[in-house]
């Protein structure tokens, strides 16, 4: 966009004035009537002069330039926009991804945590009678699993951490916890200012620049010259040859063979196809936001259910706490419904990290 700006400043520059120095020694030896002409060519030539040039037919040809940068100012801006946006996608994307295994991680400790409560509470149980040993064992081999899926996770999460921060181009090597990420649903646009089709506009601005400029090559040129100096033939005599000139330059064409016909056309084929791309993305753009605001609705209805089961399961969990300690309940059926409430709990980490997922896809979308 710099380089723009500079641009802009050079095309202005071409249409100021140009002034010059000019330098001739031109000399044309005979010997014996052999030789140039002595008429024509007066011995030799001897040029020496400042001399300038201004186009007088220029605003239409200066606008047209102009309006082609601005164009071209228009489509960076869009441009970095875009990337942006890509961007702000990305990392959004992979630091949900990195926060999925986080949670998984405080929810297998969660787990782990409530299991050890019952292995202590279960070994007084086992030592009286009231429990067999493989009761306290299946509690055990319950919680090493436990370990050994979150070993897994904090695994993964490192991964996911490094992934994350090579994206960002950071060179941390330390594992933070990460804050819950906040991914609010941006407030839909207008599909004609959406960002990815605002480029096709510009290419039409740049279409029908592109038609002026070739119209700008049939227009009639006229520029004006002058020029002060030495111009002579004659050395001895050359003081007498400082002078000034000035004049006209005219030019103007009147046929090329039909060019212009041919370069209108491929401006009208090129056009053609950013039209083409610009309904098919626009018919895709309404699909896939009908389809993702769907999901959504199903994503928040399946989190309210997997809510309820979750609270299900810690109710079963907490009765047969109760009735454990008393020896009213199996072991089996408490490690069962727990295991049951890990697979609720995962499912809502899965199902949330979706759903935050889907509203970045949406945010993309604007």
């Amino acid at each position: 966009m710099a380089s723009n700006g500079v641009d802009s400043q050079r095309i202005k520059a071409t249409f100021k004035p140009h002034v010059g120095l000019n330098g001739q020694v031109y000399y044309t030896p005979n010997y014996k009537g052999y030789g140039y002409d002595n008429d024509i060519t007066n011995g030799g030539n001897y040029q020496a002069q400042v001399a300038a040039t201004q186009e007088l037919i220029i605003r239409k040809s200066k606008n047209v330039q102009l309006q082609g940068l601005d164009i071209q100012k228009q489509y960076l801006d869009n441009s970095s926009k875009i990337t942006e946006l890509d961007l702000t996608k990305e990392v959004t994307e992979e630091y949900i991804i990195a926060y999925k295994d986080f949670n998984l991680i405080q929810s297998v400790q969660e787990v782990l945590d409530l299991l050890n409560n019952e292995e202590e509470s279960l070994k007084p149980l086992v030592q009286k009678g009231m429990y067999a040993q493989t009761d306290f064992l299946n509690i055990r081999i319950t919680k090493e699993t436990q370990l050994l899926t979150l070993r897994q996770a904090q695994m993964q999460y490192k991964n996911d951490l490094y992934s994350l921060n090579v994206l960002c181009g950071l060179e941390d090597t330390i594992f933070p916890e990460l804050a819950k990420p906040t991914v609010n649903l941006a407030e839909r646009v207008n599909a004609a200012n959406l960002l990815l089709l605002k480029q096709y506009h510009i290419d039409s601005l740049k279409f029908m620049n592109k038609k002026k400029t070739i119209d700008l090559n049939y227009q009639p040129k006229l520029s004006a010259f002058a020029d002060a100096g030495l111009w002579t033939a004659n050395i001895p005599g050359m003081y007498r040859n400082f002078g000034a000139g000035v004049g006209l330059n005219f030019s103007m064409p009147l046929y090329d063979g039909k060019q212009r016909k041919y370069e209108y056309q491929k401006i009208a084929l090129a056009s053609q196809i950013s039209h083409n791309y610009e309904d098919f993305y626009h018919r895709q753009y309404q699909q896939q936001i009908l389809q993702l605001q769907e999901q959504l609705k199903s994503t928040d209805d399946l989190i309210t259910e997997t809510n309820k089961q979750i609270q299900l399961s810690k109710d079963l969990i907490n009765v047969y706490k109760a009735e454990l300690n008393q020896g009213l309940a199996r072991v089996t059926d408490l490690i069962l419904t727990v295991n049951n409430y890990i697979n609720f709990k995962t499912s809502l980490n899965q199902t949330n990290m979706s759903r935050l997922q889907i509203i970045n896809q949406l945010n993309y979308f604007k």
